[in-house]
């Protein structure tokens, strides 16, 4: 019996002692292994797996955006964005600009100048998600995108076809994207700085309803609705600046 107690202990202890080896050994190789292969990264030497940005540079472009990254993986991420868009005053610059490229200094309807498809007269909401895989300098992925915008009721000063008129009318935007991402992302203690460049198509489904035409000599009141449809390159690039979680 106790020759028999005595050969259960010796091999308990061996269990033991060589589970211990084995996992000290496993711990030691997961451990190089990661940090050989996370320091050759464009984000060397951090592991963090949230981070929130804001992007400073959109906000001239009508749109607060906020971001929220999250490491599914060691490389590999998942980005959401959510953004506000807002109208600029009318004397503003940069609306001016785009409402008044039309004849006479006033605007138009139609073609790349058009107030109809400018960012500065609108409110909505715009959505994009991006899948990274981090690289050794770089990441990049796809990106999805999907934007809703409007005005109401609002009037703008047209001149076609040598007559103008003052033109009120709502326009309501469904807008989807799909592009591919590049960027580098880089580190100065908890601050994150994320320099992006993407490309991409977009589809625009738009809907106009004017309301009212007012000419030097009488008033129409149309109520006409009319839909657009529109594909679209487009090119953004920027940055976004966060802070780790």
């Amino acid at each position: 019996m106790k020759k028999q107690t005595a050969s259960i202990l010796v091999i308990m202890l061996l269990f033991l002692f060589d589970n211990r080896i084995i996992g000290n050994s496993l711990k030691e190789i997961v451990i190089s292994d990661s940090d050989h292969d996370f320091n050759n990264d464009s984000i060397a030497g951090e592991k963090s797996y949230r981070i929130i940005k804001i992007n400073p540079i959109q906000i001239f472009f009508s749109e607060i955006p906020v971001s929220f990254e999250v490491f599914l993986q060691e490389k590999i991420s998942l980005q959401i964005q959510m953004g506000f868009i807002f109208p600029f005053n009318k004397e503003s610059y940069m609306r001016k600009f785009i409402e008044e490229m039309g004849q006479n200094g006033e605007a138009k309807s139609g073609g790349i100048f058009s107030y109809r498809t400018s960012p500065y007269n609108n409110y909505g909401l715009s959505f994009k998600l991006e899948f990274r895989k981090y690289g050794k300098y770089f990441y990049y992925g796809p990106q999805y995108m999907y934007k809703n915008c409007f005005y109401n009721n609002t009037t703008f000063s047209i001149s076609e076809g040598g007559t103008s008129r003052e033109q009120t009318e709502s326009k309501f935007s469904n807008i989807f994207g799909v592009g591919y991402i590049l960027g580098r992302q880089s580190y100065a203690g908890n601050f994150v700085f994320d320099w992006y460049g993407g490309v991409g198509l977009r589809l625009r489904s738009m809907s106009v309803t004017v309301s009212k035409i007012e000419y030097t000599s009488s008033i129409i009141y149309p109520n006409k609705k009319d839909t657009f449809n529109s594909v679209y390159p487009f090119i953004n690039i920027g940055l976004r600046i966060g802070i780790k979680m």
